[in-house]
């Protein structure tokens, strides 16, 4: 080969090594791009509060994050059921989950605090609470420790029994079978209206209800619409006489492997979308009591003499718990404070 070409080709491989190791001097300088972390968030429920938080939060965290943080969404337990959710969230292979306060009871008794009567007069007071700094500091520090980050506080409703006959009054709890949460809490509460509790998961509560397994329920209008509960058991008795707060709960582990601008973005959009929300819930509870009436159902409530003796009842039935749990009767106490000062 002349010389000539030989120093060409030279010449020409030591431009191709430059214009290389520019190339890779580029790519390896270029920020992370879209959906390098995936958020999974899961519940337990359909096309309620909960629902409507995650797509709410999907929409708005890739938004802010310009699509750096992906979130999969995951209603209905399509995770699993709720304990195996939970342990993801400790272990960081479940990213999110959104579920009402005592169900995380099990990782720390406080969080049956929230549902605990004698709180939230209804759900504007509710969120006039769950404002108010001091009480958000309150329950956020539960979760420390506990391999989690609270990231949103929903009221979801006061609590509804279920029935497949009519209960009217509290002689009618008697030799009732009711599905209540685990909790210890609304254990002792529903004993104390005269029946009998057995604590049963999300899934298998309308099964258990048809086959008669259990005679009714303790949950909110909106659980009992999504899942078409009027078809099976049409009653509903509103004692109005706990809430049901939902907490959005982010894991620890996963969190703590994002770069802080995430880390920051994650924890404000939480609390961001709580307002609008609400908003959303609350009419969304309107029209849950025009469509239960629709589809045939019935909502009754207590004389006022009997309203008055089942909140004595369910007052006097939550005293020993908190007598034997510093924490919690603590915990209790200062939210009661907080909500008495926005009435």
């Amino acid at each position: 080969m002349p010389f000539h070409q030989t120093a060409t080709f030279r010449k020409f491989g030591q431009l191709i090594t430059t214009l290389f190791l520019a190339a890779a001097f580029v790519f390896a300088a270029a920020p992370a791009r879209a959906q390098d972390f995936v958020l999974k968030f899961g519940n337990q429920t359909l096309n309620d509060i909960q629902h409507e938080y995650m797509k709410v939060f999907k929409t708005e965290l890739e938004k802010a994050t310009n699509g750096k943080i992906k979130v999969e969404i995951y209603p209905a337990s399509q995770l699993g059921a709720f304990n195996r959710m939970l342990e993801g969230l400790r272990l960081g292979t479940v990213e999110g989950l959104i579920a009402p306060a005592e169900f995380f009871a099990g990782a720390d008794s406080r969080y049956q605090g929230l549902a605990m009567t004698g709180l939230f007069d209804d759900v504007n007071h509710a969120r006039r609470v769950l404002d108010l700094p001091e009480a958000r500091q309150t329950i956020n520090a539960i979760g420390e420790g506990r391999g989690f980050v609270t990231v949103g506080l929903v009221p979801y409703d006061l609590q509804m029994i279920n029935s497949k006959v009519p209960m009217t009054k509290l002689a009618d709890f008697a030799g009732k079978r009711i599905r209540v949460l685990a909790s210890d809490a609304e254990q002792a509460e529903v004993k104390s209206l005269g029946a009998s509790t057995i604590p049963m998961a999300l899934p298998e509560t309308l099964p258990a209800l048809q086959q008669g397994t259990i005679d009714g329920v303790t949950a909110v209008i909106g659980m009992y619409n999504t899942f078409r509960y009027y078809d099976t058991a049409p009653y509903l008795l509103d004692t109005r006489l706990w809430a049901l707060i939902s907490v959005a709960q982010i894991s620890k582990v996963w969190l703590d492997k994002l770069p802080p601008d995430l880390q920051k973005a994650v924890r404000e959009t939480g609390a961001k979308v709580e307002s609008d929300l609400h908003n959303w819930q609350v009419a969304r509870i309107q029209a849950d009591r025009e469509n239960w009436i629709k589809n045939g159902g019935k909502i009754a409530t207590l004389a006022p003499a009997e309203q008055a003796e089942a909140q004595k009842r369910v007052a006097e039935a939550i005293q020993p718990l908190l007598a034997k749990d510093a924490g919690l009767k603590t915990f209790y106490d200062k939210i009661k404070s907080l909500a008495a000062t926005v009435k």
